[in-house]
């Protein structure tokens, strides 16, 4: 049990770890250079992701990638940089979407098959958190084995383009608005050109209107300004998408497909696996 326990701390999100207890930049800049630092006493040779993070890749796998909306199969063994084992060959599945931010960024890189290992700043694995065995502030070395990707997700993703596409056709709506992960939509009042974009850290206020794509049926809307952390696991997945993509003052129409709605789950009445349109006011942007 206490294997099992650790295995589920080690590779899932914390969801408190959003907010770090000491800056950001200034931890993420010394984290680097003592993985730098270990990296150049045993002789590694690291490529480096923008992100911070360095990483060695004994294979890239066959062609089958995973999406972050997927399920994956990953054997794993972590250590601190320190040596300190916390998990050896451990076999597990979870979404992509709930792995540390390193994981996330790494693994849609590899197909079924491949293995590469991570040399993980704190900052994007558990940040100025404990998580279990592991002290906060820690960089980790994970070694990853992408076994299998689970696609229930992306055949659902498919569907629902395919059923937002059909809708936006018929009724001659042409998307100005358009993201990887499926989410497509309109601008209906512009902002000024000055005004500014909220980013993924910041908080919002909004005015909303949601409605069932198939039907037009409200089944949710705010009755005053609303505020919303868009970074918070909470906050809904269409607006941690589409609201960086206007600006404050402007209004848009987000057509949602069910993953970034309420997915397999039913909620204010709202079917499992619904399509949805939020007519969303961006009153203001709340910055960090």
């Amino acid at each position: 049990m206490k294997a099992f326990i650790t295995v589920g701390i080690i590779l899932l999100l914390i969801s408190c770890s959003d907010e770090s207890l000491i800056p950001y930049n200034e931890q993420l800049r010394k984290d680097i250079q003592l993985v730098d630092s270990y990296l150049k006493a045993n002789s590694i040779l690291a490529e480096k992701d923008s992100s911070g993070f360095r990483f060695t890749i004994a294979s890239i796998g066959n062609n089958y990638k995973p999406k972050l909306i997927d399920s994956v199969i990953i054997k794993t063994s972590v250590h601190l940089l320190s040596g300190q084992s916390i998990s050896s060959n451990s076999t597990f599945t979870f979404l992509a979407s709930k792995l540390i931010k390193a994981l996330q960024i790494e693994v849609v890189k590899l197909g079924e098959n491949g293995k590469v290992t991570l040399y993980v700043p704190s900052g994007l694995a558990y940040g100025a958190y404990q998580a279990g065995p592991i002290p906060k502030n820690s960089n980790l070395i994970i070694d990853v084995e992408l076994i299998k990707v689970i696609p229930q997700y992306t055949r659902q993703l498919l569907l629902d383009i395919d059923s937002i596409s059909q809708y936006l056709s018929k009724k001659s709506i042409t998307a100005t608005i358009t993201d990887i992960s499926g989410l497509r939509g309109i601008i209906n009042k512009v902002a000024p050109s000055t005004a500014i974009n909220p980013l993924a850290t910041d908080s919002v206020v909004i005015n909303y209107t949601g409605k069932i794509l198939s039907s037009g049926i409200v089944f949710d809307q705010s009755s005053s300004p609303t505020g919303y952390r868009l970074s918070k696991s909470t906050t809904l997945k269409a607006w941690q998408k589409g609201l960086p993509l206007i600006k404050e003052g402007s209004s848009a129409t987000f057509y949602v497909p069910s993953g970034l709605g309420f997915g397999s789950y039913e909620k204010f009445g709202v079917p499992p696996n619904t399509n949805l349109i939020y007519d969303v006011e961006l009153v203001k942007v709340i910055s960090k």
